[in-house]
């Protein structure tokens, strides 16, 4: 019985965490699609601030800073991830 209770933990936490790479990947590429209009890049990027977990938010914290390096017109948003 517990080794049943272990190994459906287990999957339950393999299950978790691919959803959360699939909702970080889906996150950073909507925010590519959008990159082309700051407002509309700071309210999906607000909206991904509810919706992801704390490590992602800093996984996408270093995204952003990359992904900002050549595009002064979206470092504006980098104040709300950093707020």
């Amino acid at each position: 019985m517990y080794f049943y209770i272990n190994l459906e933990s287990k999957a339950n936490l393999i299950s978790s965490f691919i959803m959360s790479k699939i909702m970080y990947d889906y996150t950073k590429s909507v925010l590519e699609r959008v990159s082309f209009d700051p407002l509309l890049f700071c309210k999906e990027l607000e909206k991904a601030i509810k919706t992801l977990l704390p490590y992602e938010m800093e996984q996408l914290r270093e995204w952003l800073l990359n992904f900002t390096i050549g595009k002064p017109e979206l470092k504006q948003c980098l104040l709300i991830v950093n707020s």
